[in-house]
């Protein structure tokens, strides 16, 4: 993802994403000025500059004529977080909860939304959590296994390789690279193997069958990685 790609996720259209650069490098421009260096059609451009206004990306100087200069870069991503704040406060509060709880097989497919999920699932942990993982998945998830410890959670681990997770358990054990299985509070459990590509699929399911048979095999795991110690 470019600068260009990452503006537009804030809602911002290609043209004003490429007139808040411009502002950003330039400093104070006239309409007339924006459009010369961007090359985007002047009527075009004073079109833009305006919505770049609405949306909280540039300001206006008052002038004859008017002059634009771009919201610094830090206070912009600040003002984004606080909006995108209030959008998930309402989105939280005003979303129906399942009137029929189900406890469903889902399929998570790619490797960001899988390691999101991770993230999330040991965040959430109130007592414990398992994972089984090699050296190249461990990374992903490191930090956020450090932080649950910090928090008095239960951390075990079962890993390859001689990466160190601070206040975890420990158990080493010859893992192929891609196979990854997180349990937490015996309820929630996520399994599948991995390349850290797009077309990644893992399992994810509150059901119980499920829980309690990655639950034996990564007793078993344990059972292993003790033995050859």
């Amino acid at each position: 993802m470019n600068l260009i790609d990452g503006l537009m996720k804030t809602s911002l259209t290609k043209n004003e994403s490429e007139l808040y650069i411009a502002l950003s490098r330039e400093g104070e421009l006239t309409g007339y000025e924006a459009a010369k260096i961007t090359g985007i059609p002047r009527a075009n451009t004073y079109q833009a500059l305006a919505a770049l206004v609405d949306k909280g990306g540039a300001y206006v100087v008052e002038g004859d004529p008017a002059r634009y200069i771009a919201v610094p870069v830090e206070e912009y991503c600040d003002n984004i977080m606080y909006q995108l704040k209030e959008v998930t406060d309402i989105i939280k509060k005003e979303c129906p909860i399942l009137r029929k709880p189900s406890e469903p097989y889902v399929t998570i497919t790619g490797i960001k939304h899988i390691v999101n999920k991770m993230k999330n699932i040991i965040n959430n942990a109130k007592e414990r959590v398992y994972i089984s993982m090699s050296e190249a998945e461990a990374p992903y998830v490191k930090s956020e296994l450090e932080n649950a410890v910090s928090r008095g959670i239960k951390v075990v681990a079962i890993i390859s390789g001689n990466l160190e997770i601070e206040g975890a358990k420990l158990h080493t054990i010859c893992k192929t690279p891609g196979q990854v299985r997180l349990i937490a509070d015996s309820a929630y459990v996520l399994t599948g193997s991995i390349a850290l590509s797009d077309t990644d699929s893992c399992l994810y399911s509150k059901n119980k069958p499920l829980v309690e048979l990655i639950k034996d095999s990564l007793k078993n795991e344990i059972r292993l990685a003790m033995l050859k110690k």
